[in-house]
């Protein structure tokens, strides 16, 4: 049976406790350091609920993804009319649907983490399990905080239809992340090669409130091709990049510019495994 979940994480709370001990982890907010519970982080009420669509916002969001070409369009039009589905939902389904659904690809996520955090990715070896853990790290890096408000404003000169006028635009953004998710799964599953980094410097890894990011991607600027870091411990990584994949975290240059870019890129909140790991950020 689903659970009705009124605290619902924008970071994975399992994935937040391979850098905690006891259940609780060092966090860094508004240059202040604190050890809080994995459960007391990273959250928010209700925070994936969803409103009812007029029907121009759903002829708008659709006129969008009909844009798009082939399996890709097909895909991303049946994941639209699920979003519509749960948005349409009665209150329970509008409140917990879209957490219902990410429960859904975290538990197949699951058995694949755990082989990863001891060092074993023959599992993605599996074209299925392989498949599954693209879908989740496409989620992963669209379902943040970060995400949801980082919504780009209309250029001034921008010209609205009259019939789109009172569409609700925010709404109509975390639509399109929830439908362009799976399609970011499917390109790190056709396009890069997911390599499993082992940390052998001194330094330990942090993580932050958007956990998985485009190294290429830079401020302000469209990113023009994808190399996906996700720290998956403090000890170990995960690096999605066109063959060959020789990512390495061998000195502790290598770790302190991972870590750098990991609190370059959050939003709210770093986390490490110790106070100390997070001084510098602070």
């Amino acid at each position: 049976m689903s659970t009705d979940t009124k605290k619902q994480h924008y970071v994975w709370e399992y994935y937040l406790k391979a850098w905690a001990t006891k259940n609780k982890i060092w966090c860094l907010r508004e240059g202040k350091i604190f050890n809080a519970s994995t459960d007391n982080v990273a959250h928010e009420r209700y925070f994936y609920e969803t409103s009812e669509f007029s029907p121009n916002e759903i002829k708008l969001v659709e006129s969008i993804l009909n844009l798009g070409k082939g399996l890709a369009r097909t895909v991303n039009l049946d994941t639209f009319r699920t979003y519509i589905e749960v948005s349409h939902a009665n209150e329970r389904g509008r409140r917990f649907g879209i957490e219902w659904h990410h429960g859904i690809i975290e538990n197949k996520a699951v058995p694949i983490m755990e082989m990863l955090r001891v060092g074993n990715s023959s599992v993605l070896d599996n074209r299925n399990k392989k498949i599954d853990f693209c879908i989740f790290l496409g989620q992963q890096y669209m379902r943040t905080k970060k995400i949801k408000e980082s919504r780009p404003p209309f250029p001034e000169n921008q010209v609205i239809p009259e019939k789109y006028k009172d569409c609700d635009f925010q709404k109509i953004f975390e639509a399109l992340t929830f439908v362009y998710a799976n399609g970011l799964g499917a390109q790190i599953h056709d396009a890069l090669e997911i390599r499993l980094v082992e940390n052998t410097s001194n330094i330990n890894l942090i993580t932050s409130d958007q956990p998985i990011y485009n190294l290429a991607a830079k401020p302000g600027e469209e990113a023009h091709e994808i190399s996906i870091y996700y720290p998956i411990g403090p000890r170990l990584a995960i690096f999605a990049r066109k063959s060959p994949n020789l990512a390495k975290i061998e000195t502790e240059a290598e770790a302190i510019e991972l870590n750098a870019f990991m609190a370059n890129n959050s939003h709210e909140l770093l986390f490490g495994q110790s106070e100390t790991e997070l001084r510098g950020f602070s």
